[in-house]
């Protein structure tokens, strides 16, 4: 999985129900821990803005993250 500020942009173009669906999918696949961006279940608004507000340090750590399976 590539997480690159294209990536990014294809995911805030999906609508919310979309967006929800490949969320929590990736986050289950992937065992990713998304607690760190204080995303409530269901606050599409929230995610949209942690998504726009990744920093590059954010998507090496979520990088880091996939990679080692959690």
């Amino acid at each position: 999985m590539q997480l690159d500020r294209k990536s990014l942009n294809r995911l805030l173009s999906l609508n919310d129900r979309q967006l929800q669906l490949i969320i929590e999918k990736l986050a289950s696949e992937y065992g990713l821990d998304l607690s760190r961006f204080q995303v409530r279940p269901g606050d599409m608004e929230s995610l949209r803005n942690a998504i726009r507000n990744a920093s590059d340090s954010d998507l090496l750590e979520l990088g880091r993250q996939i990679q080692n399976g959690r």
